[in-house]
């Protein structure tokens, strides 16, 4: 119970079988509102249109040897729940939307004790948004495993 609350739970269906995983399809949920619009409940980071397609790979523990024994223990259509840990989620944002703002925020707050010109803060405030924004996409691009969907078994 304690480990469903720390992941975001979906449902997924299983629509093609890639190397060493599974293509599932995540919908929105019509009962949730929020969902449906792709925002909200933190979920609908798996379904931002309607039905969205993601590669999710095997456990290790379900690991099997053949394309066809994945077959067989993970048929087409099949139902499967996937999750994301909330701290992945928290962590990403964090990476994403608060750290850059904040660098942008405090270096343009100490412009005004290096130079007097008007034009420098703002100057500094976007290229501190874009250098980190490159940044963060350089840096998450080798960690991205860990804030991709994992299947539960």
């Amino acid at each position: 119970m304690e480990a469903a609350c720390a992941s975001l739970l979906r449902v997924a269906t299983i629509v093609a079988h890639v190397n060493g995983g599974l293509v599932v399809e995540v919908a929105a949920q019509e009962g949730c509102e929020q969902c449906a619009r792709g925002r909200g409940c933190g979920v609908g980071l798996l379904a931002r249109q309607r039905s969205r397609q993601l590669v999710v790979a095997l456990p290790r523990a379900a690991s099997v040897d053949t394309d066809q024994a994945v077959e067989q223990c993970y048929p087409l259509g099949q139902q499967v729940t996937i999750s994301l840990p909330r701290t992945s989620v928290t962590l990403l944002a964090f990476f994403v939307y608060a750290f850059p703002l904040m660098a942008a925020l405090l270096l343009a707050g100490l412009v005004p004790l290096v130079s007097t010109a008007l034009w420098l803060a703002p100057l500094v405030f976007f290229a501190t948004l874009i250098m980190c924004a490159i940044s963060m996409k350089v840096l998450l691009r080798e960690r991205s495993e860990r804030f991709r969907p994992r299947l539960v078994c």
